[in-house]
């Protein structure tokens, strides 16, 4: 059985989301900076009048931070009925991968 992943870089490394959590990937935009977040939280975004919280997985993963490019863009994903958006920095296309090759996520995600 095959799954559709969106496929992104996050420093120089590959990952990959269920496209079915995905909602939309959109360019970076202005990021308002929430007081008392964690680190790895970098504040919300109003996406078409929705508050989004916007989470950078180079620092929840605690990779070197890095400058933003034209590339980078926040991934909007639903996971348990809420949506957050997610740094990358670059979103590169989507793959259909056999199960059997998908790797489980690391501690860090799922917690």
């Amino acid at each position: 059985m095959e799954t559709q992943l969106v496929t992104f870089e996050l420093a120089n490394e590959h990952y990959g989301v269920n496209i079915t959590a995905v909602e939309s990937t959109i360019k970076l935009q202005p990021i308002t900076f929430v007081p008392r977040a964690p680190q790895y939280v970098k504040g919300v975004i109003n996406l078409r009048g929705v508050v989004l919280p916007v989470v950078c997985l180079r620092q929840r993963f605690g990779l070197p931070q890095s400058e933003y490019t034209k590339d980078t863009r926040i991934i909007v994903i639903e996971i348990d009925g809420k949506k957050v958006g997610i740094v990358v920095d670059a979103v590169t296309e989507v793959l259909s991968v056999q199960n059997e090759a998908i790797e489980p996520p690391s501690p860090l995600v799922t917690s």
